[in-house]
């Protein structure tokens, strides 16, 4: 009776945690390039306890009897999500496979899928949040009317001239693992032993995406599926704690027992 008070205590903990995973991939559907997070259960080892209505003299028998669950692990979902039209040039999406990959104050490298990016005073190109790109794209004073193909090279046109120039070549990083990438806040990501060696190529080439300008990935959460598993997960933390309240009923009938 004492073991189910700790197993349900096991189901409640889980659950919680899910609620939380659910309600930030809720809170983040309308986040550019925001991936998901799906968690992954198991149950806890087996204890082996001998049956207490065995005959003497009989062979012995035993139960195995679980300790609960756990959460395994946390995985984000790097299902690509819709891209979404902005008009903006600075607005990049990846039609397909693939990380762009920035430059952290620290001097360490970074991959990211949200493609918003901007001028910083010096005319780099940087994500919204400030981070140069590792192949250091930057715009002359004088430049006019970016365009960036969909292999990536970005040319602009010099003010009174019509001549259009190549200025630099925004590649695209690739990993065999993308499961094994830390999450770094931000929708930045970090490269890890499972993530795999970091593989460059230009936009189309390797198996990774297309660039389209103008354009961003969308969050690729679904609120329909997040509501539904939010209920699920509601019930199933209402279900163990009734676990436990049954448990404390029939707990406090055995203690007031008289003979």
């Amino acid at each position: 009776m004492i073991e189910s008070l700790y197993i349900a205590e096991t189901g409640m903990t889980s659950q919680q945690r899910l609620i939380d995973v659910i309600s930030n991939n809720i809170a983040n559907a309308s986040t550019p390039g925001f991936k998901k997070t799906n968690l992954s259960f198991v149950d806890l080892v087996y204890q082996t306890t001998p049956n207490s209505n065995t005959d003497l003299g009989s062979l012995s028998s035993s139960t195995n009897n679980g300790a609960g669950v756990k959460i395994m692990t946390g995985m984000k979902d790097f299902t690509i999500g819709d891209l979404k039209p902005t008009g903006n040039p600075f607005d990049l999406a990846i039609q397909g496979d693939g990380f762009i990959e920035v430059e952290m104050p620290s001097g360490d490298y970074a991959y990211t899928r949200a493609g918003r990016m901007r001028l910083d005073e010096d005319g780099n190109l940087v994500t919204a949040h400030g981070y140069k790109l590792s192949t250091n794209i930057q715009l002359p004073p004088d430049a006019k009317n970016m365009t960036i193909s969909s292999d990536g090279r970005v040319m602009v046109e010099l003010d009174g001239s019509e001549e259009i120039q190549e200025i630099g070549q925004i590649e695209l990083t690739k990993f065999t693992n993308n499961e094994g990438l830390d999450n770094l806040g931000n929708n930045l990501y970090g490269a890890s032993d499972r993530t795999g060696s970091a593989m460059y190529s230009k936009p189309g080439e390797l198996g990774t995406g297309q660039i389209l300008q103008g354009s961003t990935e969308v969050s690729n959460v679904s609120m329909t599926e997040e509501m539904v598993n939010l209920m699920l997960a509601q019930r199933g933390y209402q279900l163990n704690a009734r676990i436990i309240q049954v448990s404390d009923q029939l707990l406090d009938t055995i203690n007031n027992l008289r003979r």
